[in-house]
């Protein structure tokens, strides 16, 4: 495998990671609200938590599309 090619798995198995923990952060701060800021946080962190955690354990991979 060429060394670029490593990089840059890395750096995609990195970002899809970030994204899922943006996700997961959303998460524990709409728990904490009470209005509709909180369902909006809970909604789109589930779907950042979803599309980067489970990009990484299925590997399917959202950036090829």
């Amino acid at each position: 495998m060429e060394p670029n090619a490593i990089v840059g798995n890395w750096m995609e198995a990195s970002w899809l990671l970030g994204i899922g923990a943006a996700g997961v952060i959303l998460v524990v701060l709409g728990l904490r609200r009470d209005d509709i800021v909180g369902t909006i946080f809970l909604v789109v962190g589930l779907a950042l938590a979803v599309l980067g955690f489970g990009a990484q354990f299925f590997g399917w991979n959202p950036l090829s599309l």
